[in-house]
């Protein structure tokens, strides 16, 4: 029997990918899976990321994403993507290596104009255009893997707050709620934001740091087409995505925020950051300089302090796995961070990532360096939460 804690993505996949070979209970205290980080992101599948165990996993989902199961074929389209960089041309020159040889096609951009013309008048060094990366619908995701789960005979089990694992002699056996205990051959912690904390009170120390985000939408505006790219700015951190006539903009703000103790984590826009993101979008792309940003949220994303996801099983706890510090690439990773959790669960192997880059026992870092603008060249150092 194997206990999922966080019915997320991250979560959700993992039981979508176990329910068939194992016993599989999933549960969360919301009273609906996905309400948290998986509610609160622009979808966009980015395989051009910072990271090769995160575009190792990127790869894989949208792999699958392009050639789905039935229940899934209509949660993600094809849109194509621009990365830019503004300040540092090489920045994404091991990303671009990396996906070429995987079979990736990343096209270098003479003129963005053709391809994206929302980023018309940018001053740009350089710009990556991926053909055929996707948006993907993260609510539909959630449902349709725990759908698939359910129909393998996997319990849903909401408004049930974990308090605590349950450990005898050295090993997980399931874990405390207010109703008692839940026992359980191995549990798999993706809670998210919450799962250090349970965690450390396990004596173990998982050091993830939520940071909060602010994800904004304007009115609509003639440059926002259901064709039209998304287009991520990468080394001064600003995104957009065509939305339903508008654009969902993001100046990829970072703020330390350890998450209350209980349900809910998503915020309103606060001030100082929206004009942060008028202010990119004025110099950055002035073809959307007349944009009115008419609403917006924020969101914790989780993080290791190496940036890279916390996977597999625990070194030091016996029948503890870990799916989780996925930070801004939860939808991007989550099928594959399901199918291989799935597999290490059962003691199996995947051949495309090597398990120790995203072990929970590697080593990290006591200090580490969040963006509080979103731009690199403006980062801060900060203490890894102990």
């Amino acid at each position: 029997r194997v206990l999922i804690v966080g019915g997320g993505l991250a979560g959700a996949s993992v039981a979508g990918h176990l329910a068939a070979h194992a016993d599989v209970v999933l549960i969360d205290r919301a009273e609906q899976p996905g309400v948290e980080a998986s509610a609160q992101n622009a979808g966009m599948v980015r395989r051009l990321g910072e990271d090769p165990w995160e575009r190792a996993l990127a790869v894989r989902t949208a792999a699958w994403l392009a050639d789905p199961p039935e229940w899934a074929e209509a949660l993600s389209r094809q849109t194509g993507a621009v990365l830019g960089l503004v300040h540092d041309a090489d920045h994404l020159n091991g990303g671009v290596a990396h996906l070429r040889a995987r079979g990736v096609t990343v096209e270098e951009l003479t003129s963005v104009r053709e391809v994206a013309p929302a980023l018309a008048g940018s001053r740009l060094l350089r710009a990556w255009y991926l053909s055929d990366e996707r948006v993907a619908d993260a609510h539909g995701l959630v449902h349709g893997f725990i759908a698939q789960a359910r129909r393998e005979g996997a319990v849903l089990r909401l408004n049930t707050s974990v308090l605590s694992l349950v450990v005898e002699a050295g090993r997980v056996r399931g874990v405390e709620t207010p109703e008692g205990r839940v026992e359980a051959d191995a549990v798999v912690l993706a809670a998210g934001a919450w799962s250090g904390v349970l965690a450390s009170r396990a004596g173990l120390d998982r050091p993830l740091t939520p940071l909060r985000r602010t994800l904004q939408h304007s009115a609509p505006h003639a440059l926002s087409t259901p064709e039209h790219p998304w287009c991520w700015l990468d080394d001064v951190g600003l995104y957009v995505r065509p939305e339903t006539g508008g654009w969902l903009v993001s100046g990829c703000d970072e703020l330390v925020d350890p998450p209350a103790d209980r349900a809910g984590s998503t915020g309103p826009v606060e001030p100082e950051v929206r004009a942060l993101t008028l202010d990119k979008l004025e110099r950055y792309l002035p073809a959307l300089h007349d944009l009115k940003l008419i609403g917006g949220w924020t969101g914790l994303r989780t993080f290791a302090p190496d940036r890279r996801p916390v996977l597999g099983p625990d070194p030091e706890l016996t029948g503890l796995h870990w799916a989780a510090g996925l930070g801004g690439f939860g939808v991007t990773c989550s099928v594959a961070v399901g199918e291989c959790v799935a597999a290490w669960v059962r003691g199996d192997t995947v051949p495309w990532i090597q398990p120790e880059g995203v072990s929970p026992g590697r080593h990290f870092l006591s200090r580490w360096s969040i963006r509080p603008t979103g731009e690199l060249s403006r980062s801060k150092m900060v203490r890894t939460p102990l």
